[in-house]
């Protein structure tokens, strides 16, 4: 299985980038799970992952057709939330996904996200691609 992981947390628009990116390369279509990453300290990023998981509906369908979780980065830093644990499972309930919390600097559930998202991805069926190998395998965008 291959797996890929791309940041895509800058300040401009979701769509516009994504696609023109991925077109030639690697088409949107082959990517088979999406981890929507908020940070808790930031109550912007949380407003922004709505208006990116809107666009990805968009560009792909249906949410039964984009097998995605929810996560909170920086728990380590619990001090100082802006958003809370409550709102976050409230969003990821309205989305029909799961949510976890993580922090890249302990290490802390790090593993566990990726857990969580290939559970999401086998819940529809061979999308890892072990019975097709021109799929390729997985990748995590």
């Amino acid at each position: 299985m291959r797996s890929e992981a791309t940041n895509r947390s800058d300040n401009e628009s979701f769509a516009p980038r994504l696609a023109p990116q991925y077109t030639n390369t690697f088409p949107i279509l082959q990517v088979h799970g999406y981890v929507m990453v908020f940070s808790i300290t930031s109550r912007q990023s949380f407003e922004k992952i709505r208006m990116i998981n809107e666009s990805l509906l968009n560009l792909l369908g249906s949410p039964s057709d984009c097998p995605r979780i929810l996560c909170g980065s920086m728990c380590d830093l619990s001090s100082q939330r802006q958003v809370s644990r409550d709102e976050a499972e409230e969003l990821a309930e309205e989305w029909g996904v799961q949510y976890v919390e993580f922090s890249s600097k302990t290490g802390e559930n790090t593993r566990e996200v990726f857990h969580l998202l290939l559970g999401e991805i086998e819940k529809e069926g061979d999308l890892l691609g072990d019975k097709d190998e021109s799929i390729g395998g997985c990748v995590i965008l």
